[in-house]
């Protein structure tokens, strides 16, 4: 009786750890369930390639669990985690600034630009593009400098 039971326990864990390791896509992206194509999320694959040291059955099981409930596909328009942390941002026109309070900003080159509609919508492009995420040109605040920033930061906090 007491081996049984300890055979039990060692094939639950077995198991449990078999699925964990199985289908990465399908436990770490749930709602991505019943997706039928689109772009491969590069991280799954590599996570569901990495079950394959376990063994070759695990790492099969991981990526036909995750096409067949479309966990491996990237939800449209969105960037995989491998994109948003790599970057295509031309160094000559981005820069990294720390101000005087330690606070990070990317300082762009805006040269000629006005705060006309024309304008904007091209920062608004140009930000999309260099930040990785949707920038309305309505968020868009001109600041000539520090005292400007701060007095912005105060009046949205007071917004709230």
């Amino acid at each position: 009786m007491g081996s049984s039971i300890k055979r039990s326990i060692a094939l639950s864990s077995v198991l449990v750890m078999v699925m964990n390791v199985s289908a990465c896509g399908y436990f770490l992206y749930p709602e991505r369930k019943g997706q039928t194509g689109g772009r491969v999320d590069p991280a799954v694959v590599i996570l569901d390639g990495a079950a394959l040291l376990f063994g070759f059955l695990p790492g099969v099981v991981a990526f036909a669990v995750d096409f067949t409930n479309g966990t491996i596909y990237l939800p449209p328009g969105s960037p995989s985690v491998i994109d948003r942390h790599t970057s295509s941002v031309d160094t000559d026109k981005v820069q990294k600034v720390t101000d005087e309070d330690g606070h990070a900003w990317l300082q762009l080159s805006i040269e000629g630009k006005s705060d006309d509609s024309g304008d904007l919508a091209d920062l608004e492009v140009i930000l999309t593009d260099v930040t990785g995420q949707k920038v309305d040109a309505d968020d868009i605040v001109w600041l000539q400098d520090a005292a400007a920033l701060q007095a912005a930061i105060t009046a949205q906090v007071a917004a709230r």
